[in-house]
């Protein structure tokens, strides 16, 4: 009697430790099952709200993009615009330049015209002068030659000689240049004889 009231005891006891092991596994599985919720739950809040973000982020691409797009279509029309303002520019300094040379050159064939006029002029007046100062020259000889016949304290006859001489020498002079001795004779005054006298010694 004593063992089967023990045994109910025994059994009532491990009766009522599995009813309350079953209760501590309910409760602890309805524990976690609620944090899992919860953690589900702030899962679900981080997931819209990561949506929600890749939205926005999504819509700011899509306006970067576009803006992108429309400042990349002004920068070419800008470009297009530049480049036919640059192609414009150019064009015009060419043709100015074109022009500048055209006109320097029509200058500076002017200036090298006037300048061999000039020049030309120059040349021709220094050989005037040259030829005026050889008449002078002659002019003052002759001159000289008549004071001296004027000079009482020099002799005639020295004077007389000393043109004498410089007929010879004018005479020797121009046979050497070549002049016919005909024509000498008329220039200077002097004999056919006293020419071929002195082309004999030249």
């Amino acid at each position: 009697m004593n063992y089967v009231a023990l045994l109910l005891c025994v059994g009532f006891v491990l009766f009522l430790s599995q009813v309350f092991f079953f209760f501590v596994c309910i409760k602890w599985l309805k524990s976690g099952k609620i944090k899992r919720d919860k953690e589900f739950a702030i899962l679900d809040a981080e997931r819209a709200k990561l949506i929600e973000i890749q939205a926005v982020l999504t819509e700011e691409v899509n306006q970067a993009k576009k803006l992108a797009g429309e400042t990349l279509n002004k920068l070419m029309l800008i470009g297009s615009e530049a480049h036919a303002e640059w192609e414009e520019v150019t064009k015009k300094i060419n043709s100015v330049l074109i022009e500048v040379d055209r006109h320097s050159e029509h200058l500076l064939e002017e200036n090298i015209s006037n300048l061999n006029m000039k020049t030309m002029a120059l040349e021709k007046t220094i050989r005037d002068a040259d030829v005026l100062n050889q008449t002078l020259l002659v002019s003052i000889k002759k001159a000289q030659k008549i004071l001296k016949l004027f000079d009482t304290s020099v002799p005639t006859e020295e004077i007389l000689k000393e043109l004498q001489n410089e007929k010879y020498l004018e005479a020797k002079k121009l046979l050497q240049q070549g002049t016919e001795a005909s024509e000498i004779v008329k220039k200077l005054g002097m004999s056919l004889s006293e020419v071929l006298l002195i082309s004999s010694y030249t």
